[in-house]
């Protein structure tokens, strides 16, 4: 685990370099809020260096946040109307439809309304396997790694095809990941986080 993470920490640079980044969980409270026995290493280290924000404002990692699972960019399972939706139970490969969709812990969502989630069924969260939502591939599919492994081949290209329904990363070697905070502080002083402009059309007019 820590040779991939550090392999996708050398993959990912913050896009705004002394700003904010990285949060700070209390662990305990959440696993108890979620009913799971913890949370993967990987992802625990990944939040401790960036925290919640996007991907090249593509793909988007939540944070858990006891006491206020409604907050944006939380950790949290699937909403009620999504586990009623018949078009939530399908699968890319019907041999692993064994899978509960309750089981299901989304931890990311991208901007292609695709969901990123672990499967909690196991009670070793190192060894949550990730399933992903592809809205535009046909539903889930299972991918026997975690959080940080699967990150990486994305940006390696090194899925047999993209497991998403965004291709923004896909393929890239590097991207670059913004902190949520940062993106609302930037937002809010006038400035497109992402192209560091102005966000007013009338500006230098």
């Amino acid at each position: 685990m820590n040779d991939v993470w550090g392999q996708l920490q050398e993959t990912v640079s913050l896009l705004r370099e002394g700003g904010d980044a990285g949060d700070t969980v209390d662990w305990e409270a959440a696993a108890a809020e979620l009913g799971v026995p913890g949370f993967p290493d990987d992802y625990r280290e990944f939040v401790a260096a960036f925290g919640a924000g996007s991907f090249e404002d593509s793909l988007f990692v939540s944070v858990p946040r006891p006491g206020n699972p409604t907050a944006p960019l939380a950790v949290g399972r699937l909403p009620e109307d999504a586990l009623q939706d018949d078009g939530m139970s399908v699968w890319q490969d019907p041999a692993v439809s064994r899978h509960r969709l309750q089981d299901m812990l989304v931890w990311g969502r991208t901007n292609g309304a695709d969901a990123l989630c672990w499967v909690t069924s196991g009670p070793e969260p190192n060894r949550w396997p990730v399933a992903v939502w592809a809205r535009q591939n046909g539903g889930w599919a299972i991918h026997a790694c975690g959080m940080a492994e699967f990150l990486l081949r994305v940006l390696r290209a090194e899925f047999a095809e993209c497991p998403l329904s965004v291709t923004t990363l896909w393929g890239r070697g590097t991207a670059r990941f913004l902190n949520f905070r940062d993106e609302e502080r930037l937002l809010d002083e006038g400035i497109d986080p992402w192209t560091g402009e102005s966000t007013d059309p009338f500006a230098g007019l």
